[in-house]
């Protein structure tokens, strides 16, 4: 009778085992759909969520005021199909850097609105002036064919500008000039208006070839995406990001 329980007992514990493997796996396949709870959850140990009038729910992450989303922190890389994509130093750059959008308040500084759709930055760029220039598309901006992005004009503080030959810089941060100096590089660069949206999400920014002009042959990466959220590794030419479906429910709403 012992050894028949000690057998069940085994049993017992080997199922368990097997349930567990088997749910973080499930948990963490890139096919997987995650809510906005998912965003919720992860970002929550990182900053706040705070209930924002025209915008719903939007986080904050606990930075210092030298922060700037596409700027601190990250660096960006060239992958053929993604073109030119962020790749995030921070915990939690999985999520704010590829989906939703930024955009800055007074009292609050850089906030992030969830979305639903992954790109490889959800940025617009500008060329000119031995600058290259970018910024986040703030809420509200629908991308469609018919996306005019010439027309974006976002305040001159949401602007990136750093000389050309450093746009693969490692920590772009530490090229980027004083955004004091916006206006000034504004009048002397203008919008790149080629884009692309589709299965690989919103893609923009100088051709490649035309970047190697200036900051010498790019080595296209390679992307494999990451298996649960957290930081996104660049290494060995490889990128790995997670990058989950998003369903279309908002639990932050209820």
């Amino acid at each position: 009778m012992k050894r028949m329980t000690k057998i069940a007992a085994l049993a017992f514990v080997i199922m368990l085992g097997s349930v567990s493997l088997n749910k973080a796996l499930a948990q963490y396949s890139p096919d997987d759909d995650v809510s906005y709870q998912t965003f919720y959850d992860e970002l929550s140990p990182y900053g706040n969520w705070i209930e924002y009038p025209g915008y719903g729910y939007v986080w904050q992450p606990e930075m210092g005021d030298d922060f700037r989303p596409y700027s601190s922190g990250g660096q960006w890389v060239w992958n053929d199909e993604h073109e030119w994509m962020w790749v995030s130093d921070y915990d939690w750059g999985w999520a704010p850097f590829h989906y939703g959008r930024w955009f800055e308040d007074d009292n609050y500084g850089w906030l992030w609105q969830p979305g639903y759709e992954w790109s490889p930055a959800w940025v617009a760029w500008r060329d000119g002036g031995d600058y290259y220039g970018w910024a986040p598309l703030r809420p509200g901006i629908n991308i469609s064919i018919n996306f005019n992005i010439g027309g974006y004009n976002p305040p001159s503080g949401y602007w990136c500008f750093a000389p050309r030959r450093y746009i693969t810089s490692r920590n772009i941060f530490n090229h980027c000039i004083d955004r004091r100096q916006n206006v000034t590089i504004i009048h002397q660069t203008t919008i790149i208006n080629n884009f692309n949206y589709g299965n690989y999400g919103f893609r923009t920014g100088p051709r490649r070839y035309d970047a190697e002009r200036y900051c010498g042959r790019i080595n296209p990466v390679r992307f494999s995406q990451s298996y649960q959220p957290g930081r996104s590794t660049f290494r060995n030419n490889v990128v790995s990001i997670y990058r989950p479906n998003v369903r279309r429910r908002h639990p932050l709403e209820m």
